[in-house]
């Protein structure tokens, strides 16, 4: 059965298994009893890592023409809004193919079925295939939430292979629960021929300044790695559409609460008893209302495209007095220090390194951290604030931390877009995103300088150069967003603000309790939280500087094309 709202859909099997649909047609969190399933849960900003990829024009060698995601705000699907009584079900079209997708669970075990049904309606044939991601974690909720990379570790993805249906991929989780070892089995409901276990062999480091994912032009590696984003993808073999012709195709998932031993072939009836159930058969095609997601900035605004700073930039913006300088093998300038204590990487360093480049700030200047001081963690690829918190750090938490650093998601903590075509608001809707679609996220730099109590990025593109600095001060205790154009015409800006005062890093649903003052933006926790009750008058201000004119405040409505809170 499901339980439908204004929001999302929860779809719940009697075998304890249950999905949470956001309304963009991403999945939001699968459960299963105590543990969840999957490791990020999906938002409705964004989407999630859990996805389908139809993929046309597929070679030999398994590499594709095009790609398209079916969940997600991304994708062309039209979901439906309510219960069919068998899941849920949606349909799209996309480059002469028409589909459709639906997500069914079994009643009797804890399992789930992706049943597609795709039709060539060009008149040429078509060769397709079929990619499923589903990020896993089969950890208790609060453990994923602390640290995604620490669960990561702990699963042991081991690829099987299955006499019908090819490859399929186990996963067990060796940090136990409760006593217990969660495990779960993943193939497809046709053949699979290769296979990934991280979301670093799909994604890609240089997905981190938006380049497309690799893997799904390429196909899936078919090796096992065994890292800190836990990601099984499933590639289903090739098909060959005639013209006019149809086909249906899916993938499967089950989750045993615990399976002490280690995954062994054995392992491989578990795959026969789930295809085995009612739900792996394709269920009848039900009529689906349309209803498409709608998009956000978070979802829909590229990232700012910049360039390389040449050398005379480099010494105009940092100076001539460069020392521990590091280059790449082929000569290229990386990073280097400058005057006592700064350092400065380029951008064609962060996208060569694993580990993105971050760094702590705290206000204050005592040696010992103390309960007044507020603390922020700043990363290279336009994160100008996140974890900020005041004392603790996992207490009184105002803006929520980064969760990836392959860039899966770009909503967290504080972002900035930029619009740089001008202030003037022809084709902007001013309940809403902007009509003409001129916004782009500031990402990955030209640059980034870090200093002990400050950061700045610089932005180098086509009409101009943008400089960010964020630092952290003393006396009063506060950290600062200050945002120049030091070459170029006027930008407008749109900070944004990820709230976690109400706890869960700001994942809990509901609305952001803030008002405007005469001295800025003040952001309170829910009258009912845990926080307010300690700090009955307690807040957070977002007081612009002398210089800022603020053209409008608001809450996540004025990041959606229709002007409409998700909350």
């Amino acid at each position: 059965m499901s339980t439908v709202d204004s929001l999302s859909v929860r779809l719940v099997s009697p075998a304890g298994l249950s999905v949470v649909v956001n309304e963009n047609g991403s999945i939001g969190r699968m459960d299963c009893g105590d543990v969840v399933v999957n490791l990020f849960p999906g938002n409705e900003l964004e989407g999630g890592t859990a996805n389908l990829f139809l993929r046309r024009g597929v070679a030999a060698s398994g590499t594709a023409q095009s790609h398209i995601a079916l969940l997600g705000p991304r994708s062309p699907t039209q979901w439906q809004a309510v219960d069919t009584g068998q899941g849920w079900q949606g349909t799209g079209q996309w480059e002469g193919l028409r589909y459709t997708i639906a997500l069914v669970l079994s009643e009797a075990e804890p399992a789930w079925f992706w049943h597609l049904d795709i039709e060539n309606t060009s008149a040429a044939a078509q060769r397709v295939d079929l990619i499923y991601l589903q990020d896993l974690a089969l950890a208790p909720y609060g453990a994923i939430r602390l640290n995604e990379y620490y669960v990561s570790q702990y699963i042991d993805h081991t690829p099987l292979t299955h006499g019908r249906n090819g490859v399929v991929l186990a996963s067990r989780q060796n940090q136990a629960v409760g006593g217990r070892y969660p495990w779960s089995v993943i193939g497809s409901l046709r053949h699979a021929v290769s296979y990934a276990t991280d979301a670093l062999q799909v994604y890609g480091l240089d997905q981190r300044a938006g380049a497309p994912l690799s893997a799904l032009a390429q196909g899936l590696p078919g090796k096992r790695l065994q890292h800190e984003h836990s990601v099984v993808g499933i590639q289903d073999q090739v098909i060959d559409l005639a013209a006019g012709s149809r086909v249906s195709s899916g993938f499967f998932g089950s989750v045993l609460a615990d399976h002490p031993a280690a995954t062994a072939s054995v392992d491989l009836a578990v795959v026969d008893r789930t295809l085995a159930l009612p739900a792996a058969q394709p269920p009848a095609a039900q009529p689906v209302a349309g209803r498409q997601a709608v998009q956000s900035l978070f979802s829909s605004a590229p990232p700012l495209k910049v360039s390389e700073l040449i050398d005379a930039e480099l010494k105009s913006l940092f100076g001539s007095d460069r020392h521990d300088i590091e280059v790449a093998s082929d000569g290229a300038l990386l990073s280097f220090f400058h005057g006592a204590d700064r350092h400065v990487v380029l951008r064609a360093k962060e996208l060569r390194v694993q580990r993105p480049h971050g760094h702590l700030l705290r206000t204050g200047s005592l040696a010992t951290p103390d309960e007044t001081a507020l603390t922020s963690t700043t990363w290279m690829n336009g994160v100008f604030h996140s974890m900020v918190t005041q004392g603790h750090v996992s207490i009184n938490r105002f803006l929520s931390t980064t969760h990836s650093y392959l860039g899966l998601f770009r909503s967290h903590g504080q972002r900035v877009f930029v619009d740089t075509d001008g202030v003037d608001t022809d084709g902007v809707d001013i309940d809403g995103v902007d009509t003409d679609g001129r916004w782009q996220l500031l990402d990955v730099p030209s640059a980034m300088e870090m200093a002990p109590d400050a950061c700045r990025w610089i932005y180098k593109y086509a009409g101009g150069v943008i400089e960010v600095r964020s630092a952290a001060l003393g006396d009063p205790h506060a950290l600062s967003l200050v945002l120049c154009v030091l070459a170029g015409p006027a930008v407008r800006f749109l900070v944004t603000h990820h709230v976690a005062l109400n706890g869960d890093d700001g994942s809990l649903p509901g609305v952001a309790h803030w008002s405007q003052t005469p001295e800025g933006i003040a952001v309170r926790p829910a009258p009912d939280s845990e926080l307010a009750q300690r700090f009955v008058s307690g807040d957070f201000l977002i007081a612009p500087m002398p210089s800022t004119c603020i053209a409008k405040v608001g809450g996540d409505e004025l990041l959606f094309a229709d002007g409409r809170s998700r909350q």
